[in-house]
Order: C-alpha cells, then sequence, then structure tokens
C-alpha cells in the first residue's frame, strides 16, 4: 500500500492503538501514513484526522484498531473512501460468541459487496520484508526466506521472539486471527507465487476448507514451484478443540 490509515490510533503510549501507530511510523514504512483520531490533533507529532472521509488523499489501506459495532462503521467509512484493503486487529467478534459473530459477518458482507479485501478480525497484523511494511509487530523482524501464517496472535510473537534469539527470518508474517475473508488458502496461493518465499509455516486452530486445502498444499508441493509447507494444527485433541 502506498498509502496507509490508522484508524483508532491512540495518544496514549500503552495503548494498543498507539503502539501500533508508533511502530509502523518507525518501521522503515515507504508510504503515507495517517492517524484518525476525532479527539486528537496529533499522535507521535503526525497530524491526526477525525474520520478517515477527512484525508484528502486515497487510502489503500486502513487498520482498524476499534470495538465491534465502532470497526463496523469504519469499515463503511473506509470503503466508501475507496479503500482497497483492511485489517482489524480489534477482538470481540465471532470468537466471543453470536453477537459478536453477527458484526463480523456484516463486516464481511460490507467488504464483499464492494470487491474490498479484510485480515482479520482480531489478528495482529501483517509483515512484509520487501514492503518494508510491519502493522502491528513492535520489532521489524529480520529478513529472510520463511513465510509464516498464524491464526494465534500469541504465538506470533513467541515465534518472532525465537527467530530473533537464533537470527533468522522471513519474508511475510501473516496473523489471520478469526480469518472472516482471508484465510490460509488465498495466502497459500499468494505465496506460492512469491519469489521471496521459500519455505511456508502455518499454525492453524481451525480449517474450514479442509479438501480444497489438501489439494491446494499437494499442488504447491508437488508441481510448479515445489514450495515445502509446514503445518501445526492445533485443537486435535477432545481438550484442545473444546478450548
Amino acid at each position: 500500500p502506498q498509502s496507509l490509515a490508522v484508524i483508532g490510533a491512540s495518544t496514549r503510549p500503552g495503548k494498543v492503538g498507539h503502539d501500533i501507530f508508533v511502530n509502523i511510523l518507525k518501521g522503515g514504512y515507504r508510504g503515507t501514513l495517517y492517524p484518525v483520531n476525532p479527539r486528537a490533533r496529533s499522535v507521535s507529532s503526525v497530524r491526526a484526522y477525525p474520520n478517515i472521509a477527512e484525508i484528502p488523499d486515497d487510502v489503500d489501506l486502513a487498520m482498524i484498531i476499534l470495538p465491534p459495532g465502532a470497526a463496523l462503521a469504519a469499515t463503511q467509512e473506509a470503503i466508501e473512501k475507496g479503500t482497497k484493503g483492511i485489517v482489524i486487529v480489534s477482538a470481540g467478534f465471532r470468537e466471543v460468541g453470536k453477537d459478536g459473530l453477527a458484526v463480523e459477518n456484516k463486516i464481511v458482507s460490507l467488504c464483499r459487496q464492494a470487491d474490498v479485501r479484510l485480515v482479520g478480525p482480531n489478528c495482529m497484523g501483517i509483515f512484509s520484508a520487501s514492503g518494508k511494511l510491519s502493522l502491528c509487530f513492535p520489532d521489524m523482524p529480520k529478513s529472510g526466506s520463511i513465510s509464516f501464517i498464524s491464526q494465534s496472535g500469541a504465538l506470533c510473537t513467541s515465534v518472532l521472539d525465537f527467530a530473533a534469539d537464533r537470527d533468522f527470518g522471513f519474508s511475510k508474517f501473516i496473523s489471520i486471527g478469526n480469518k472472516a475473508d482471508v484465510d490460509e488458502l488465498d495466502l497459500l496461493h499468494y505465496l506460492h507465487e512469491d519469489p521471496n518465499t521459500e519455505v511456508i509455516m502455518i499454525y492453524l486452530e481451525e480449517l474450514r476448507r479442509g479438501s480444497e486445502f489438501i489439494d491446494t498444499a499437494k499442488a504447491i508441493t508437488a508441481g510448479y514451484r515445489r514450495t515445502p509447507i509446514l503445518v501445526i494444527k492445533s485443537g486435535r485433541t477432545r481438550a484442545g478443540a473444546k478450548a
């Protein structure tokens, strides 16, 4: 993305909306970064806007850090702005019950009607070494040839710490959370064509398109541009599945 709006950017250090904005700002992102906060004139000395509609330029990607109801409204505003990609970090959706699921489904419906792709909600964001883009991760991971997909945000931070201690890096690092839209299959197809990815690693808690996943994995590991795929599937025991 050439431009990125952080909707829910906060002026208070320690708040998720503040720390994410500062991480992107200090992480070497090459595009234009806009904080959106109706109660702030600036965030970390960067001029803030009351809503995404007030931003004078086009916005390629919107990152939303708001509670579910406000996230739904922000999604509609981002679509009206012409944004083509949305990442929702916030929790409180399908993982908490039927009310959260209802809001998540409304967001997905809006995105699909507008041909907008959605990562999340309830995720840690995205890292791309080639794009110098690190959404949410506090330290820019070292560049490498491994691409990692995870449903668990907590596992993401553990894996990044593990990698840093052993001095290996990543090409892409994607936290998919509830995978309301973009899921591991979409990313497998993308990463298979990525010249900077030599190995794909996945941590899955839930597999919704099982037969398609198997067919895709077979094609990627055995056909054109053979790429190894390593997968850990959690919740395989009765206790784990219940959790």
